[in-house]
């Protein structure tokens, strides 16, 4: 038995086989592989890795697996590798079609994992049985751990969370013959502390505007390299933070210079969400990484200039989803808690879309009229709404029940995913409205959706 001393849960115990996966090379990797990304450009003592977080995650998890009768040697072994498949700066550079769970399953088949089943374990990685969900779900061991890590490494009081609490309060029931992890009602607060603490590591963390800067050049830095076919996401999987950077400089690459130096460059124009019309946010969330740099190029031709386009990410919120149970039935977090619906318009507020430049070009690009001109190239986008619900919407001009409405959208040809994606961009642009009624949900159009057309 080894024990590791943690700064997050203190002492993490190991048995021989998990102490040997943690000693592989793929593991040991990980130490070299920044959590959060370029964050420490912002925030100084950063600068934890993926490797403590596997382990804390691992922790956690098996904490759970024990509370709720899960299989705890699959949970433990498949949460300490579920991020093995990291591209250098974690999830900065899942890039040009990088997926870091792909390229986990894929490092898994040809690892020594004794008698461990790599079967069960990419099962479980694939979130296919209740281990599964233990690590990467509503209510997880995965998010729980990087909230704490992140928040103790950031310096930040943000992400605090009542663990033991949750931990108590979290359970288990049957749905549809499967069972599902869910939370009792005395535990309602644990889970709107971990609501509140991710919306505000968000807001002050992970989408800080320097932070968002910084990884957009590196982004923009590796794509570049990669499209110069001086790099390819099989080199991206073998490299950690550290080669990255050696690789970048020994190429001279004039964005690793910058970030280098912290020479970062600006914001000159911000669309919040408020600035577009649903349409327009539609449009711009189902922008591919291509879309974006034939944009790119588009703009520097017009300015001669870098001028990168950055749209943040649509909030995923999975916490408001999460299954509380109490006498009265079980009901999604966002049904019960009046605070979890209140922190729906916070989320939304935190996303923009931002355009960078090098700060020694604002002056002359303000001068040059950039935004009007910008605007008149945005707008030449197809500004077309293709969408499988919206049709079906408009032929039946309400829907009562998410599951009523995937139903219909079954018939039209729709995975399960590709609903709940589909459905999730359309709430959040605003072209589709969902209302909590007499404990089902109800889905119209907006009320003013022919006006966005």
């Amino acid at each position: 038995m080894k024990v590791i001393r943690d700064s997050i849960h203190k002492d993490i115990y190991l048995d021989e086989n998990e102490l040997k996966i943690v000693d592989s090379e793929e593991f040991q990797r990980l130490r070299n592989i920044k959590q959060t990304g370029l964050t420490h450009l912002v925030y100084p003592s950063a600068n934890h890795t993926r490797f403590e977080h596997s382990l804390g995650t691992m922790f956690i998890a098996s904490k759970i697996a024990e509370k709720i009768n899960a299989d705890i040697e699959l949970t433990r072994v498949s949460a300490l590798l579920h991020d093995i498949g990291h591209p250098p700066f974690s999830h900065t550079l899942e890039i040009c079609g990088y997926n870091h769970e792909h390229i986990t399953r894929e490092k898994l088949k040809h690892m020594d994992l004794g008698n461990f089943s790599k079967k069960d374990i990419i099962k479980t990685l694939k979130r296919k049985n209740l281990e599964g969900k233990i690590i990467s779900g509503e209510v997880d061991a995965d998010r729980m751990d990087y909230l704490l890590r992140d928040s103790y490494h950031t310096g930040t009081a943000y992400g605090m969370i009542d663990l033991p609490r949750i931990l108590r309060s979290i359970t288990t029931f049957e749905s549809f013959g499967s069972p599902k992890i869910g939370i009792l009602m005395k535990g309602i607060q644990a889970i709107e502390s971990l609501l509140v603490a991710r919306h505000q590591m968000y807001s002050a963390v992970y989408m800080h505007p320097t932070v968002r800067i910084a990884d957009t050049m590196l982004k923009r830095a590796v794509i570049g390299e990669i499209h110069k076919k001086n790099l390819n996401l099989k080199d991206l999987s073998k490299m950690d933070d550290i080669d990255l950077v050696s690789f970048l400089r020994n190429s001279e690459n004039y964005l690793m210079n910058r970030i280098d130096k912290r020479n970062l460059y600006k914001n000159i124009i911000t669309y919040s969400y408020f600035d577009l019309k649903p349409i327009e946010r539609w449009i711009f969330v189902n922008l591919g990484e291509k879309e974006i740099l034939s944009l790119e190029e588009k703009l520097y031709e017009e300015f001669g200039c870098d001028l990168f386009i950055d749209i943040y990410p649509i909030p995923k919120m999975e916490e408001h989803n999460v299954y509380v149970i109490s006498d009265k039935g079980v009901n999604r977090l966002d049904e019960v808690s009046p605070l979890a619906q209140s922190l729906k318009p916070s989320e939304i507020r935190l996303w923009n879309i931002s355009i960078y430049t090098p700060k020694e070009k604002i002056k002359e690009l303000k001068e040059n009229n950039i935004k009007d001109r910008i605007n008149k190239i945005l707008k030449e986008l197809d500004m077309k709404i293709e969408s499988k619900l919206i049709d079906i919407l408009k032929e039946y001009g309400s829907i009562k029940g998410k599951g009523r409405f995937l139903e219909l959208a079954k018939e039209k040809g729709m995975s399960p995913k590709e609903f709940y994606n589909e459905l999730h961009k359309l709430i959040f642009c605003g072209l589709i409205r969902e209302k909590f009624n007499r404990r089902k949900y109800i889905y119209c159009l907006n009320k003013n959706y022919s006006k966005f057309l």
